[in-house]
């Protein structure tokens, strides 16, 4: 196949999460034999040098003014390649997609719920201009992958076919990380973004206040007021933050998912803490994690202080001072097993 993939709500110039997730995906698809090319409406035409090998064209998105004019000009080159399938980062809504859509078809990734995520960001005119023409988008995709079970069910009312692929990792990039030593402290460490209040970054806080002993170490989400003991480290590419993974006990995922009024997710950086060996706790359902997994340990999707937790959290941390998680436990994470089904749920779309 030779695949256009259209990213949105992805900032290609710098290292991240999304940006890693795109070249990991696009690097299995052409290691199956596959054509494939990235798009996107960009605020530059900066690429980041870890997207290699995967070709991209950037389109700038100047003022807004300028917007639908260079919406039109990234769907013009969409055309000019000639793929025979677009998957599409679905975002929101640009000029001239829905009739490309019509004209490619397209399967649409799901990576969260819209209606509820984007009143915590959007202005309130920009969420007025989604709301009025998400539709348009969606109904004239093929397909969607959504990337949890709690959205296969919130996107069903729109009768596209559908196939349910939680977000995996190259297992192959990362090693296991050595054991801490004996006697170390107790040493947590949390992944985040600037301005995705949905993260949780004050219950990361509160569990330095619980665990006055530990050092919690946070990279990449805004500092909060917080106990000594949390050490805020700001964005930093893999190879500074990965020797801060290599030394912790354990790592926390996302804690603050009710904002979005979910329950279920299966963040990036959690599959790169289980890539590592390092368990995790977090405030959610995971859509690839077994519910008896105990390298997982879920606390409440709440707002509530963490204090009833404490012993529970306390044991499961002393059962895992000095174990890493056995790459066996989550094999299913990786790549040639998610990218597998994937493709063959667009070869599917594609038949159709």
């Amino acid at each position: 196949m030779r695949i256009a993939y259209l990213g949105q709500m992805a900032d290609v110039s710098r290292e991240n999460g999304i940006c890693k997730k795109i070249v990991s995906q696009a690097r299995s698809w052409m290691g199956a034999g596959h054509d494939v090319r990235y798009f996107s409406l960009a605020p530059t035409t900066t690429v980041w040098r870890g997207l290699a090998p995967l070709t991209a064209e950037i389109v700038a998105r100047g003022s807004p003014g300028q917007r639908v004019f260079r919406s039109f000009e990234l769907v013009r080159r969409i055309r000019a390649w000639r793929p025979d399938l677009i998957y599409f980062r679905y975002g929101y809504h640009s000029a001239g997609l829905p009739g490309l859509f019509r004209a490619i078809p397209t399967v649409a990734e799901l990576n969260s719920d819209d209606l509820h995520e984007y009143p915590l960001t959007f202005s309130p005119a920009k969420l007025l201009y989604h709301r009025l023409t998400r539709r348009r988008v969606l109904t004239t995709a093929a397909g969607f992958v959504p990337v949890t079970h709690e959205l296969g069910r919130r996107f069903a009312a729109f009768g596209k076919p559908a196939e349910i692929i939680g977000n995996g990792i190259a297992l192959d990039a990362f090693t296991v990380a050595p054991l801490p030593a004996a006697g170390a402290p107790v040493r947590l460490v949390f992944i985040g973004s600037r301005d995705t209040p949905w993260h949780g970054t004050e219950r990361v806080a509160d569990l330095g206040r619980l665990f006055p002993d530990a050092v919690v170490d946070v990279i990449g989400a805004e500092a909060v007021p917080a106990p000594a003991n949390v050490h805020f480290h700001g964005e930093l590419p893999r190879e500074r933050y990965e020797p801060l993974l290599q030394a912790a006990t354990a790592a926390i995922g996302t804690m603050g998912l009710y904002r979005k009024r979910m329950d279920e997710a299966c963040p990036l950086k959690v599959r790169e803490y289980l890539a590592l060996g390092l368990p995790v706790v977090g405030g959610y359902l995971d859509t690839d994690i077994p519910a008896d997994a105990d390298y997982f340990l879920r606390v409440p999707n709440t707002s509530a202080p963490l204090d009833p937790e404490r012993s529970r959290i306390a044991a499961w941390l002393g059962r895992w001072q000095g174990r890493r998680v056995p790459r066996a436990a989550v094999a299913h994470l990786d790549n040639a097993v998610k990218e597998a089904r994937r493709l063959a749920f667009l070869e599917q779309i594609l038949r159709a």
